[in-house]
């Protein structure tokens, strides 16, 4: 009987062992797919940067030129004693009505603006929870600059100059968000 009972310990005390160190491999291995924070592929080429931002940071829209009302600024017509005379006049005729289509007027965009900064430029971007775009692009001299829409909420640009690509991908999550990749040697 006690014979049996260390085999029954050896193999209690080698069945743990083996969950343990099976645990804690599984652990490394699956807590980034449970967790929010996906894993970083670490690349000696490559620079990771994420960005939050906050109300402090925007960059303010363009604001339109000022249209003088016909109402705000004032007559100098000194008023007579004697009624003016008024003439009318009748517009000529119009040969057809045809339906003449006139352009809506244009909202303006009041959304929060970022300027997002990489080694191979800048770019504005406008932000909200229903749409992000690309307003401007910076690129330093010798870089060009193109755009691509992922989503309604993700677009992304890219930097592109010799040896170098910026890549910055504009996203909403929960609020303004970017990352920026520096690629090296390409």
């Amino acid at each position: 009987m006690s014979r049996s009972w260390r085999y029954v310990a050896g193999w209690l005390a080698v069945t743990v062992t083996a969950v343990t160190v099976s645990w804690f491999g599984v652990r490394l291995g699956v807590a980034p797919a449970l967790t929010d924070e996906p894993p970083v592929a670490i690349d000696v080429n490559r620079r990771y940067t994420e960005i939050r931002f906050g109300l402090a940071e925007t960059e303010p829209p363009p604001s339109p030129s000022p249209k003088p009302s016909p109402s705000a600024s004032p007559s100098k017509v000194k008023p007579s004693r004697t009624p003016a005379r008024t003439v009318t006049t009748k517009p000529p005729p119009s040969p057809s009505p045809t339906p003449s289509v006139e352009p809506s007027p244009s909202v303006e965009d009041r959304r929060p603006r970022y300027r997002v900064s990489a080694d191979g430029g800048s770019i504005i971007v406008a932000f909200s929870s229903t749409r992000v775009d690309i307003v401007d692009a910076d690129p330093l001299p010798g870089y060009t600059a193109t755009g691509a829409r992922r989503s309604d909420t993700v677009v992304v640009a890219r930097l592109s100059g010799p040896g170098h690509t910026s890549v910055i991908t504009a996203y909403w999550s929960g609020g303004p968000a970017a990352q920026v990749i520096e690629e090296y040697g390409s």
